[in-house]
């Protein structure tokens, strides 16, 4: 691994992100990576003592937590991509606040979880979020894009959820098609975006939020199960 790879995953754990990974985006629409060949995928874990508090329904530590874990991970992608500009490359930290998703198909120009596989730390799963093997589904997601040549990762071009439905079988809006997905795939062939939105909205306005929060497929894929079981004891 090249010494500026070294550096920024180095610095963005010892910063608080869980997993950081480095993709090529060559194969993606050069208008959709802003001309940017490469890619830093950040993971930040959540607390799985507030994920296993879930089951009955997103709580107000669960959206607490989503806020302060989505302000940490902006934090993290100027972090990053300050690193970078000072070795003399350039880097757009995609930051919340950059992000708009389209509401009339329910999608992003490059979502997070894309660069993610791309970096090779996860999966797409059944319920449409990423699943990586340390910690499941229970990681928020964000990237820098940069012209910076990094030691990239080997993609996953499929999901590795098999035969277990059980985000589908327990999912309150029934948005999880149960189809295993694939790169390229169009997400409305496994995902039902709209009803997993509106159930959401149901669930936050509920609570008294604006977020769409929800964490149903979150905590019962079995992927965040272990990272539960594992992970919870040690949670400082």
């Amino acid at each position: 691994m090249n010494s500026l790879s070294i550096e920024i995953r180095e610095r963005l754990i010892e910063k608080g992100a869980s997993i950081v990974g480095f993709a090529d985006l060559k194969d993606i629409p050069e208008n959709q990576r802003e001309g940017y060949r490469y890619g830093i995928s950040i993971a930040v874990a959540l607390n799985p003592f507030i994920i296993t508090g879930i089951e009955n329904g997103p709580t107000k530590d669960y959206y607490d937590e989503y806020v302060r874990v989505n302000k940490l991970l902006d934090e993290l992608d100027e972090y990053a991509a300050e690193i970078i500009k000072y070795h003399g490359f350039r880097a757009l930290p995609k930051v919340k606040r950059s992000i708009t998703t389209d509401e009339t198909i329910l999608r992003t120009t490059l979502p997070h979880k894309t660069v993610a596989t791309r970096a090779g730390i996860g999966w797409i799963g059944k319920c449409a979020l990423l699943v990586t093997k340390e910690f499941g589904s229970a990681v928020r997601l964000s990237s820098v894009l940069t012209d910076a040549e990094l030691d990239v990762g080997l993609p996953i071009d499929e999901g590795q959820c098999g035969t277990c439905n059980t985000c589908k079988n327990l999912c309150p809006s029934s948005a999880v098609l149960g189809t295993n997905w694939k790169v390229n795939m169009d997400r409305d062939s496994y995902f039902a975006a709209f009803k997993c939105r509106d159930e959401g909205r149901r669930r936050s306005d509920k609570l008294g939020v604006e977020e769409r929060v929800c964490g149903k497929c979150i905590l019962v894929c079995p992927w965040t199960q272990k990272y539960l079981k594992l992970k919870g004891s040690k949670w400082a």
